[in-house]
């Protein structure tokens, strides 16, 4: 994802944030080993150089994320994550002094993700030589524009870190050379702590038939997220006995939805799934879901259910001002990991300095996310000798024990191993007049493989 989208309330005191921009030297040397100047990525994308420490930054990390439209208020909590981690080590990997760049993959004619963002910013990451890292991004379509530019980077590609994507196809086999063709080297340069959609939708496709739903029809926005987590949907649902009603897509620019709900409303499913994101016009979509279907219901007895996964899943989907709507009530929202108050161990104590940190009322499970995925990538520019190649090949040999999210390890594709704790967990929400727990949940094994299969085929 989408995504990866917060499941809880995101009430932030965004105040300045702004850290001294240092070591904006010229371009440096070629290879690693420090030493060099640092040169700032594009003003026109990235906000200013950011580095506290001692002397001047030996390399970069960046991240990109949407810092416009309905996800900025988690992406820039996001990103104060990553800055809170560089703080604890005094701007330093080891014995490398690391400067920082926000990059933001958002147009404001969008109000989200932009394509062309994407592709203008990831060709300034392949053109600057002390860009160790991007942590990022939020959105899996995104990712796919990134992915093959920075694939082919001078000195082993960069490595992209997200922990929000959650497209099964960026790293598990799909139709259409999936996901050969994001890595044009032949090297995996991507890793996310975020497990793939699905896992989401055997999640989801389990607690809709736990709720009586033995019918189901599923829309989709067309775009690889949206249209993959729907697949994935559909095979889980069909594993379980489903009737499939139909399978469509959407268009989010269209000004409204009520023929796409009155041809659904003809086939009588009792409930309906959507894959897309919050900032497609999403406060249309759900009103006029309730005008033609009715409002959404906790049981197909008593109506149409509607249920919305991660890209959707955030408080501001019942806010008119950010496109949402409070006919999102009672609709049910799912999330990769778990709320905030049911993290444990050193999440405890990373989030009460976190919150001390920033002033914050309340904390985005994507910031826990973002950190521990700073957390894998300075310990492995620390335990490397600057170069990318060495870097990248630290971040697949990680092994994380009672991390921010649990233990885990990266498999060969770049995804979760080994995970246990809140790193294999989603969280099933309803919407009240914010997003409510309803259930925190791990997928089941033959239901996910069922998700991959409709993918693959």
């Amino acid at each position: 994802m989408r995504k990866y989208l917060l499941p809880v309330l995101l009430v932030l005191v965004v105040g300045a944030f702004a850290l001294v921009a240092a070591g904006c030297g010229g371009d440096g040397d070629d290879g690693g080993g420090g030493g060099g100047s640092v040169s700032a990525l594009p003003a026109s994308s990235c906000g200013p150089l950011q580095y506290k420490g001692e002397g001047d930054p030996d390399y970069l990390i960046a991240s990109d994320l949407p810092l416009q439209g309905s996800s900025r208020t988690q992406t820039t909590q996001m990103n104060q994550a990553i800055a809170y981690e560089l703080e604890q080590r005094d701007w330093k990997a080891g014995d490398y002094n690391i400067g920082f760049q926000a990059c933001d993959d958002a147009s404001a004619q969008l109000a989200k993700w932009d394509p062309s963002k994407c592709s203008a910013n990831a060709n300034a990451y392949k053109g600057n030589d002390k860009l160790l890292g991007v942590l990022g991004t939020f959105n899996s379509g995104c990712a796919i524009i990134e992915l093959p530019v920075l694939n082919q980077a001078p000195e082993g590609g960069i490595l992209l870190f997200s922990a929000a994507n959650t497209y099964g196809c960026l790293t598990e086999p799909c139709a259409g050379n999936e996901p050969e063709k994001y890595f044009p080297s032949g090297t995996r340069t991507y890793v996310r702590v975020a497990p793939s959609d699905p896992n989401q939708a055997a999640v989801v496709a389990k607690f809709a038939e736990g709720k009586g739903v033995k019918s189901v029809y599923i829309l989709n926005d067309k775009e690889a997220y949206g249209l993959g987590v729907a697949k994935n949907f559909q095979g889980a649902a069909k594993a379980l006995g489903m009737e499939i009603k139909g399978f469509a897509a959407y268009d989010p620019k269209q000004p409204n939805f009520q023929a796409t709900f009155t041809k659904i409303k003809a086939t009588d499913p009792d409930a309906v799934f959507v894959g897309g994101l919050i900032d497609e016009n999403s406060g249309q979509l759900i009103n006029d879901k309730v005008s033609i279907l009715g409002p959404n219901v906790d049981s197909p007895d008593k109506g149409t259910m509607l249920f919305l996964p991660d890209g959707f899943t955030d408080n501001a989907i019942f806010d008119r001002a950010e496109g949402g709507t409070p006919n999102a009530k009672g609709a049910y929202f799912s999330v990769a990991g778990v709320g905030i108050d049911q993290y444990k161990g050193a999440a405890l104590d990373w989030i009460e300095g976190f919150k001390q940190s920033t002033n914050a009322e309340s904390i985005s499970p994507y910031s826990v996310l973002a950190a521990q995925s700073a957390q894998v990538l300075l310990d492995a520019i620390e335990n490397s000798d600057g170069s990318r190649s060495e870097v990248i090949e630290n971040v697949f040999d990680t092994q994380v024990d009672d991390g921010l999210i649990g233990s885990f390890a990266f498999n060969e594709n770049g995804d979760l191993s080994g995970a246990s704790g809140a790193a294999i967990l989603f969280t099933i929400y309803i919407g009240t007049t914010e997003l409510k727990t309803e259930l925190t949940t791990g997928p089941e094994a033959d239901l996910v493989e069922a998700a991959r299969k409709e993918a693959a085929g």
